[in-house]
């Protein structure tokens, strides 16, 4: 009977002061180069938006948002494989902003947030001058040409070959150095397609080429990994203070009005707007101090 009273005393505490008095968590969470449609440049757009709406909303966390190259968060190997980036892997930083949740990336160990939108589709895409493939079908073999990727993305080569094969990647830095250098290849006959990786954001001087690729990721979220050095905190209480965050954003409606607003034409109609409710622990945590 002891037992059980102090038990319920502990809970008691824990649901009325457990914000009082707490220290808050800190974490460093990086933000890619602009991705659009969810970014129009560094430290702009619906990303960032949403992850500072989320960091305010959970009291308990304080957050440092950082600009940092996409191969901190995630890379690829010299075939296009992704592999966990030395930003994450060595606890540099806890969690980035807008990565799509994928199988691949999910083997390497990595773990994702909710989902805070529909990620884009990815799409194969030739030069203006190069129509050979503009009649691809889904499952044809592409006669062992060369194909560009951008290192650390969704829209992979273990993607592609669920679709088309027979094809030799290539794979340019996942930066907006390596996007200008992937699209010059196409133009200069380097490589005759590019796994591109938006419908919505094919560059000028290029067209589409087969069907929409719908099954490389399609969850957009923010992805943390366990750190291999000790840390104050873990990659588990990172994902449930942006999980807490992004439910009470969700419960207000500060999330539709971010929507709403977004630089996408006509607001972000990607966005996942219902999801889970708070905690028992995050509206504990987030409540204010009693008087």
């Amino acid at each position: 009977m002891r037992r059980n009273i102090l038990i319920l005393s502990w809970l008691f505490v824990f649901m009325t002061g457990v914000n009082a008095g707490a220290e808050p968590r800190h974490y460093t969470i990086a933000l890619g180069f602009p991705f659009p449609p969810w970014d129009v440049g560094p430290l702009q757009g619906v990303n960032y938006d949403l992850l500072t709406a989320i960091c305010s909303a959970n009291t308990a966390m304080r957050c440092r948002i950082e600009v940092r190259p996409y191969a901190d968060c995630v890379d690829s190997d010299a075939t296009g494989n992704p592999i966990i980036g030395p930003g994450l892997s060595t606890g540099r930083i806890d969690g980035c902003m807008g990565w799509l949740d994928t199988p691949q990336r999910k083997r390497l160990g990595a773990e994702f947030a909710d989902a805070y939108s529909f990620g884009p589709t990815p799409q194969l895409i030739a030069s203006n001058a190069n129509h050979v493939f503009d009649n691809l079908t889904n499952g044809q073999e592409l006669g062992g040409a060369a194909v560009g990727f951008l290192s650390g993305f969704f829209n992979n080569p273990d993607c592609l070959t669920r679709h088309n094969t027979n094809f030799t990647p290539q794979v340019f830095p996942g930066s907006q150095f390596g996007r200008d250098a992937m699209i010059a290849a196409l133009a200069n006959g380097t490589i005759a397609l590019a796994f591109w990786d938006s419908i919505e954001t094919v560059p000028a001087g290029t067209h589409v080429v087969g069907p929409p690729i719908h099954d490389c990721g399609p969850l957009l979220s923010t992805i943390v990994f366990p750190p291999r050095k000790a840390a104050e905190h873990t990659a588990d209480e990172l994902r449930r203070d942006l999980n807490c965050g992004l439910a009470l954003i969700r419960e207000t409606g500060v999330m539709a009005r971010i929507c709403a607003a977004s630089t996408h034409p006509g607001g972000d109609p990607q966005c996942i707007l219902d999801g889970p409710l708070p905690t028992v622990q995050c509206a504990a945590e987030t409540a204010p101090p009693k008087p």
